[in-house]
């Protein structure tokens, strides 16, 4: 009899409580250094508590947002095409050195390769390779971000 009681009690409470209890979910917003945004349910350092009702398309708040930005003072096209032109620059030389450092990193580990009995091989290579990954990324972001000029 007290397991029929406890079913039936669970039967009608845990329906209730089971939409409460995801309707309580804390939501989370991260912006990690590449400006890739992730949303989640887990506390990540550096994100930003947020409010599901506050990403509602029919929100109040977003006309606002859209008429203090008419507000703000305008930039002559002259201006900006002078900050794009040595935006441009900098990220060129910057693109020309880590295509530089992406090679000497594969000539290293090339080298490296070709003499397997040195000390350390296999952790000097790991090194090498996260190395040439790292280099690799920067390249790709640095591309992605002229493309955008």
């Amino acid at each position: 009899m007290k397991t029929k009681t406890l079913f039936i009690l669970a039967a009608f409470i845990l329906p209730g409580s089971i939409p409460h209890a995801i309707a309580q979910t804390n939501i989370y917003k991260h912006v990690d250094k590449d400006g890739n945004i992730t949303f989640t349910n887990r506390r990540i350092p550096n994100a930003e508590k947020i409010s599901i009702a506050s990403y509602s398309r029919n929100s109040e708040s977003n006309p606002t947002r859209l008429q203090s930005n008419g507000n703000a003072p305008r930039i002559k096209d002259t201006t900006q095409k002078e900050r794009d032109t040595v935006r441009r620059q900098i990220l060129q030389k910057e693109l020309t050195a880590e295509e530089k450092h992406f090679s000497e990193t594969q000539t290293h580990l090339d080298q490296f390769s070709n003499n397997p009995e040195a000390g350390n091989f296999q952790e000097k290579t790991v090194q090498l390779k996260n190395k040439l990954f790292l280099h690799q990324r920067n390249i790709t972001a640095l591309k992605k971000e002229l493309g955008r000029l």
